[in-house]
């Protein structure tokens, strides 16, 4: 069977549409697309205005037609932290659903991050394995080798809630940097996150640390630095990000949608990297889809589905969009 997740996120709405069995939960991908929306041009800090509201919708009914187009037979919407911590998203949420039918699915912080494992088993082979997902509006870790879902950690945070409360322009002054350093220390150790020999692997997950990455490597390009990721060519990477005057032509080159996000997350995985020390960083191109279809085809994660056809929701979906058009509650951090 085909099978489909939309993603809607604080960077735009993203498709993965896949084929596999159901029973298994076994689905391989055939397809991806991306319609990139930058929310942080119609947010004010607390809420999305009505023009990003319609830009959400344009790009959901979008990938909902192309759902449609490719025969997919089951079709989820879902929305991670960047949505969930804002504060008009119940009239987002109703705006969307009386406009398209879509009932959309939030994640809490421990689901998003036990997604992100869930797609990454694979990366299990390695040894000592911290998973890393940086989203616009939290950021997710966990433990390959513990797959408890009440111990996946999600930090609160993300480059938006931080550029939104230290950063007055696109890229942090020197002070400003200084400033989501410390908190960025201040809220790992609070969360009692591992240091230093306790992972030697980072797999880095996500749109925004796929942007890092691709960013970071036309950096390497550019100063003939060799391809092999390294924390000190990361480190020299990032401070460059921080000063350069040529920094926005990079960015413009390899991920132009996230110039708003890219320049504080950057600072924030620097961070986290300083913290574990890996000694190895691999780029996924698996993330919070993946997971969600497995754990939603199976059974184990109960969610509501789209109707492909654009009719009015059925009554039964209208009754569970009443428990689903609030987010779960954010749950507090828990101890690596």
């Amino acid at each position: 069977m085909k099978f489909a997740v939309i993603d809607l996120s604080s960077t735009g709405v993203s498709t993965v549409i896949a084929e596999g069995e159901k029973a298994t939960g076994i689905f391989s991908s055939v397809y991806k697309d991306r319609t990139n929306i930058a929310v942080a041009d119609y947010f004010d800090g607390r809420s999305i205005s009505k023009r990003g509201i319609e830009k959400i919708i344009d790009a959901l009914i979008t990938a909902r037609s192309t759902c449609k187009a490719m025969g997919v037979e089951e079709c989820y919407c879902i929305s991670t932290a960047g949505l969930r911590n804002i504060d008009n998203i119940a009239e987002v949420a109703e705006r969307i659903r009386m406009r398209t039918g879509i009932v959309i699915n939030y994640l809490d912080g421990p689901t998003e991050a036990y997604c992100d494992f869930v797609s990454n088993r694979k990366y299990a082979a390695y040894d000592k394995v911290i998973l890393i997902d940086i989203g616009g509006g939290s950021v997710e870790l966990c433990d390959l080798a513990n797959d408890r879902k009440d111990e996946m950690i999600c930090l609160d945070f993300g480059p938006i809630k931080l550029r939104n409360k230290y950063v007055t322009d696109i890229y942090p002054t020197e002070d400003q940097a200084k400033h989501i350093k410390k908190y960025v220390r201040k809220k790992s150790d609070e969360s009692k996150l591992a240091g230093k020999s306790k992972f030697t692997t980072a797999v880095l997950v996500g749109t925004i640390s796929t942007a890092i990455y691709a960013v970071y490597r036309e950096y390497c390009e550019m100063e003939k630095l060799g391809t092999e990721f390294d924390y000190s060519k990361f480190k020299q990477f990032t401070k460059w990000l921080m000063n350069s005057s040529d920094r926005t032509r990079l960015i413009m080159k390899v991920a132009p949608e996230k110039i708003h996000v890219l320049p504080v997350a950057t600072l924030v995985l620097k961070e986290l990297l300083r913290r574990f020390k890996p000694d190895n960083v691999v780029v996924s191109d698996c993330g919070v889809k993946e997971g969600y279809m497995t754990l939603v085809a199976t059974g184990e994660e109960k969610g509501v589905p789209i109707n492909l056809d654009g009719g009015a929701p059925t009554a039964e979906t209208v009754a569970q969009t009443v428990a689903s058009s609030k987010p779960k509650t954010r749950s507090k951090s828990k101890k690596a």
